[in-house]
């Protein structure tokens, strides 16, 4: 049963040790005019009796609650309002005022909820709650002080998102607050909820997709509706964020879908394309896991449904199930996201899979869902063991202000829809969460290929740049997603080293030896490189086993003198994050064993080993040709929230110049993970007539025709005739 935060004491800690200035006369008059609807329009309703409490609600409320010496450390008074305080920052952009909204939902829950009702932790926990809430309340647009930075919030593309969450935050703890915090909570929900009453959705498919944002509002038009049902504007509010919600995840085909949802035909209220007809999306220009995750964003609108005890609409789930399907063939075993189109946040990214995947698995009973949440629940518990604060990062682990905050809101959500909804499904196992995701899939619209197996994780991209991921064991603490992963880097005088531009392309699926599951994938194609006056040709190969093979060749389009050139590469994770990982990387190659640290005062600096192979932790061989050279470029200083170094196989120096329609370079690098039985065999490669190139490996033989023309190939016992772009994998 919950227990009502109405008979807690006020603790004294929320009010400022000053005097604050006296009310203006305007704001005196529109107080007293407007009090009377507390018993109208803005009598909240109440929140249903929750169900009872179980191992993973428990789980979420006391990691909310080892968060509060972070907290209290950041808490600060707001001298220009009685009773008011703020966390971390005052001001009116989304630094300011989303981190405070998203405190303040976590200390009302743990307010609201915890056992002990009577401890200075909880009494203080309320009372910081509500000295927040009065906070973002007096200074929201529809109401009467600046904050800090001269300026009140209100009426900004994200601040639907940040009045949502301050609301439900002001809703958990509504009997506790005085009759003026209501009303000017209710002022701002009411003010932020009417701004989409006559709103179209947004509308964008390619690289930045409106998926999010139409996500995002449909917040606090379903929170207004829920909250306050006796509104005149509620019903409209309810439809409005029924639009919202149908035009988050929108296709083309919707626009002539006739399938009823929430009373009318699809078609009639989809008027945007958001995402692909894939399922997947673009968005910061590359096709983004953590974007196809704000499937939990409309997903989320069903716990403000369910508390009001109001029935759920169907848009909360509009290709939210379809959506997930090609979610979880991105997420890891350890609960984090594959980006196979490189990572502009941070990338240890588990809030996105624990999220999805909680929600899945309470509103819509998803077993895979629940082994998502699990594992994203269990990286995030190592990550907070190395502090003493509640946080689970270091400064230098993530590239956006307000990680913790957002965590805080994670958990008060799940809290909330364990609670609503209860423990949710046994999670799906390790083995049939990999089966039920185990082969390759072709995005054809999202630009990229996929392989999974039980030994790793491969994938190709050929939208946005290029890009091709191996990820051992699918260990996301293994694997850097670097957009030149593969593709690498070639230095020429004079020109930039430009990111790969398609010209064209060849991608297949292999078929399994039993006919049912694709095993793998070959792809091939053609990019301009050096802006424009050089040419990549390359192929990535993922084989049934899990190995990866890389073969490229490189043709001058102009004359140009090249120094170098450094390909087939692979970024892997050197992090301080004990004991998750150990800030070093044993290397063996064929001279011996190095030692590589991670985090260090050590400058940056590129080793070249004339080896054939390495293997990194045993984890991953990289095999290239006898009498190459590969370089390994060490970082010891984290860079765009990460810490990786770069191993390229193929290595070359001194090119020199270069006349238009030359070939210059090629080779080949296999990728083999959890190397147990190598031996440090090299590849054996043949570069053919006509562009053919051919390479015998421990997996079996691949021949490319890099050509223009189809040309006959004789090689390794294979005898074949192949198309341009054509790739040939025997086995042996």
């Amino acid at each position: 049963m919950m227990l009502r935060t109405a008979v807690l004491l006020v603790c004294l800690a929320a009010l400022p040790a000053a005097s604050a200035p006296e009310a203006s006369p305007e704001r005196a008059r529109v107080i007293a005019a407007e009090l009377p609807r507390l018993r109208t329009d803005f009598a909240a309703a109440p929140l249903v009796e929750l169900g009872p409490e179980g191992a993973l609600s428990r789980e979420y409320l006391r990691r909310i609650r080892a968060y509060l010496p972070y907290i209290q450390s950041n808490m600060k008074d707001w001298g220009p309002e009685p009773g008011a305080r703020y966390h971390k920052r005052d001001g009116s952009q989304e630094h300011d005022v989303r981190q405070n909204a998203s405190v303040a939902f976590g200390l009302a829950l743990l307010a609201g909820y915890s056992a002990d009702q009577k401890s200075p932790a909880v009494q203080q926990s309320l009372a910081d709650a509500k000295a927040i809430v009065r906070y973002l309340a007096v200074t929201h647009k529809a109401n009467f002080l600046p904050t800090g930075g001269g300026t009140q919030w209100g009426d900004h593309w994200q601040s639907a998102l940040w009045c949502a969450i301050a609301g439900n935050a002001a809703w958990n703890v509504w009997d506790s607050l005085d009759d003026e915090t209501r009303l000017m909570a209710a002022r701002m929900i009411e003010h932020e909820a009417d701004r989409f009453n006559q709103r179209p959705p947004d509308d964008g498919e390619w690289a930045d997709t409106k998926a999010e944002e139409n996500g995002w509002n449909s917040h606090i038009m379903s929170l207004a509706s829920a909250m306050f049902p006796r509104h005149p504007h509620a019903a409209l509010w309810r439809e409005r964020a029924i639009v919202y919600m149908m035009n988050s995840f929108s296709t083309k085909a919707d626009h002539t879908d006739g399938t009823i949802v929430d009373g009318r035909p699809v078609r009639e209220r989809v008027t945007t394309v958001c995402i692909h007809d894939d399922y997947t999306l673009e968005n910061h220009r590359r096709v983004h896991p953590d974007y196809m995750g704000t499937i939990s964003l409309v997903l989320r609108n069903a716990l403000f449904f369910r508390l009001a005890g109001q029935p759920v609409p169907g848009a909360a789930c509009h290709h939210v199930k379809d959506c997930f399907t090609v979610l979880q063939q991105l997420t890891s075993p350890d609960g984090a996201y594959f980006y196979v189109n490189g990572q502009d946040w941070w990338p240890h990214r588990h809030d996105g899979p624990l999220i999805v995947g909680g929600l899945m698995a309470t509103v819509l009973a998803d077993p895979a869902g629940a082994f998502m949440e699990a594992r994203a629940l269990d990286s995030f518990r190592k990550m907070h063991s190395r502090f003493k604060d509640g946080r689970a990062c270091n400064p230098n682990e993530y590239n956006y202000a307000n990680v913790e905050e957002e965590m805080i809101a994670r958990y008060g959500e799940m809290y909330l829809a364990h609670r609503l909804y209860g423990n949710g499904p046994r999670p799906l196992s390790h083995a049939a969460f990999s089966e039920a995701n185990a082969g390759s899939r072709l995005f054809d619209a999202g630009g990229f290929v996929i392989h999974r197996s039980p030994g790793s994780f491969c994938s190709f991209a050929w939208v946005n740049g290029a890009m091709g991921l191996i990820y051992p064991a699918g260990d996301t603490w293994f694997t850097s997603p670097d957009t030149r992963s593969m593709t690498g880097s070639i230095s020429a005088a004079g020109v930039k080293d430009t990111a790969p531009q398609l010209i064209e392309k060849s991608v297949r699926l292999l078929p399994g030896k039993d006919g049912k599951r694709t095993q793998g994938f070959a792809f091939a194609g053609r990019f301009n490189r050096l802006e424009g006056k050089a040419r990549q040709d390359l192929a990535y190969v993922a084989l049934p086993g899990g190995t990866a093979l890389y073969i490229e060749q490189w043709m001058a389009l102009q004359d140009l003198s090249v120094s170098s050139l450094a390909t087939g590469s692979f970024a892997v994770m050197n992090e301080n994050a004990s004991p998750i990982v150990p800030n070093r990387r044993t290397l063996r190659t064929a001279s011996g064993s190095i030692i590589v640290k991670g985090e260090s005062e050590e400058p940056a600096k590129r080793q070249v080993w004339d080896t054939p192979w390495v293997t990194i932790d045993n984890r991953l061989a990289v095999i290239t040709e006898a009498g190459a050279k590969m370089a390994f470029d060490e970082r010891h200083k984290y860079e765009r929230s990460r810490l990786d170094q770069m191993l390229s196989p193929i290595y070359r120096e001194g090119i020199g110049a270069k006349s238009a329609g030359e070939l210059f370079a090629s080779g080949a690098a296999a990728f083999v993970p959890n190397p147990k039985r190598f031996k440090g065999e090299a590849l054996d490669v043949r570069r053919l007539d006509g562009g053919v190139v051919a390479v015998r490996f421990s997996d079996g033989v691949a021949v490319v025709n890099f050509g223009a023309q189809s040309a006959a190939v004789d090689a390794f016992g294979v005898r074949a005739r192949l198309s341009p772009l054509e790739i040939l994998i025997e086995s042996p």
